[in-house]
């Protein structure tokens, strides 16, 4: 009947054409008219034959059965599954977000037609609603949604073959190994399979490699694909899709392991600060918060787990605790520096190891103490004693000057010290009187003696006072000296260390050269590592 139909409307059409000819004048309008007629005619026609045709097809079809003919044969769903886009990768709460095209192949013997008999047509498109699909589903999805996101149409072929050809955009849970992180390599999966057939009615397979189709993949800016291998799990009843991604590292080397690295060597920079400037602590108070700062980065980026700690965690950790460290010797240092002869005494054991050991070892070398002239009552000048009298009489035991021994005075290499001088005689008894010497001075000149002696000693004491404190001050910065080498060495290892063990901090990925590798495999059907 449609097929009759068909012909009365294409016979019409031709009649319609042939008696518009006959009117030269109006033609053209009426040419127009019998085109648009006959495109209308056509239409209906080409509608009216795949009607007639769906109809003979689906008769007596149903979609709710499954197209098996024996209960004891599984039907055989290939599958097959195309990457398009890496999304993201969500490391804290671990999902991969991807958009991929799902291929499936199946058989349904009740679809059969011949095209000899339906004008040479071999293919039919119609909607999923209208036959049986296979309820396959994403297993391990992270957001609840199990199908795809586009119900497109399915495809026929004449000899029973169905094609249906989705695109969906999941979110995959994956599970993040952030032990090298930032220099990880991380394997997520895809798992398919039938929600209500058991392997024993339904088996999956590859619809042609056992792997993901990268041929229309667009690359990301932040991961490289370096394996897309696929297996078949649980007695054939699923499909497990692996896609190995390897993380791209100069971003975070810019933004996050070179400032680590700086921050690191510049706690050191405390022990070149001198203890006196008073900035030794705000430095390493200031790199520590900044320490702390990159560990609550960090912490934002990665998984909240306990079974591994990522590289760069144990990094920060280990310059947090030598910055935590640096601060304590530091806090040592100062007490040291500023210790006093009036409060501490330096023991002879410390005294040989760090002021005549340790700056050998650590090739330091003590500046010169500067001689000091103590003013006295001897001397050309103001270091020359006044006589003390206009004869050549002189002050008993003292000499002519009020001044040393005879020998050179241990404050002014001009003074000579007499040895049964009236200073160092001791008080409340008489000096000895020479024969040839003149009657006591005044008293005076005996104040004015006195006075000198009192200078004298409060001098040599602080001198000596100042020698006890510059001892404290260089065992200071021996101290400083070392500690800067041992921090120096534990920094350069500990970094060097923390580098090389991570598996790919010196590989590079060429995803133009992977992609184009991983696509001929595929094509020809080998495994995607």
């Amino acid at each position: 009947m449609c097929f009759s139909s068909f012909f009365v409307l294409l016979f019409t059409a031709a009649f319609i054409f042939v008696g518009a000819s006959d009117d030269e004048e109006r033609l053209m309008v009426k040419q127009q008219r019998i085109i648009c007629k006959l495109e209308m005619h056509l239409n209906y026609i080409y509608f009216t034959f795949f009607f007639c045709f769906s109809v003979d097809i689906f008769r007596g079809y149903n979609s709710l059965i499954q197209p098996i003919r024996n209960a004891s044969t599984p039907l055989t769903v290939k599958m097959a599954l195309q990457l398009v886009l890496l999304i993201d990768v969500d490391e804290k709460d671990q999902i991969m977000h991807t958009n991929v095209w799902l291929t499936l192949k199946w058989h349904d013997f009740q679809l059969k037609w011949n095209p000899v008999n339906y004008g040479g047509v071999k293919e039919l498109r119609v909607s999923p609603e209208k036959v049986w699909m296979p309820d396959i589903v994403l297993f391990n999805n992270a957001d609840g949604n199990y199908e795809v996101s586009f119900m497109s149409n399915v495809i026929i072929r004449d000899n029973g073959d169905m094609l249906w050809v989705p695109p969906a955009i999941y979110k995959s849970s994956c599970i993040i190994d952030v032990e090298y992180f930032p220099f990880d390599e991380q394997i997520c999966h895809l798992i398919f399979g039938s929600w209500t057939y058991s392997e024993n009615e339904m088996k999956m397979d590859f619809e042609s490699s056992a792997g993901i189709d990268l041929s229309e993949y667009s690359r990301s800016h932040i991961w490289d694909v370096i394996g897309a291998p696929a297996t078949l799990v649980n007695r054939r009843s699923r499909i497990e899709f692996q896609i190995r991604l390897r993380r791209k590292t100069l971003f975070y080397t810019i933004v996050l392991i070179i400032p680590t690295v700086l921050m690191a060597f510049l706690s050191m920079a405390v022990f070149f600060l001198p203890t006196d400037s008073g900035e030794k602590m705000t430095l390493t108070i200031s790199v520590l918060l900044s320490i702390v700062v990159f560990l609550l980065v960090v912490s934002k980026i990665m998984p909240p787990t306990s079974s591994t700690i990522p590289l760069i965690a144990k990094y920060l950790l280990l310059t947090f605790v030598l910055n935590i460290i640096t601060i304590a010797v530091t806090v040592i240092i100062i007490n040291i520096y500023f210790r006093g002869p009036t409060t501490h005494q330096m023991p002879e054991w410390v005294r040989f190891v760090f002021l005549r050991i340790m700056p050998r070892l650590l090739c330091m070398k003590r500046p010169a103490r500067p001689i000091v002239h103590v003013p006295n009552a001897c001397g050309d000048g103001a270091a020359h004693a006044v006589p003390l009298a206009p004869s050549s009489a002189v002050l008993p035991g003292i000499g002519k000057f009020a001044c040393g021994t005879g020998g050179p005075s241990q404050h002014h290499p001009h003074c000579t010290a007499a040895g049964n001088s009236a200073i160092n005689a001791p008080q409340g008894r008489p000096a000895p009187m020479a024969d040839d010497v003149a009657p006591p001075l005044g008293i005076q000149a005996m104040r004015a003696i006195d006075a000198i002696e009192y200078i004298t000693d409060h001098l040599r004491k602080d001198e000596q006072h100042k020698m006890h404190r510059d001892d404290w001050k260089y065992m200071a910065m021996v101290i400083d000296r070392l500690l800067l080498l041992i921090f120096f060495g534990i920094t350069l290892g500990g970094t060097i260390g923390v580098l090389l063990s991570a598996p790919y901090v010196f590989q590079r990925v060429d995803q133009d050269i992977v992609l184009k590798r991983l696509v001929e495999l595929y094509k020809h059907g080998d495994q995607l590592f």
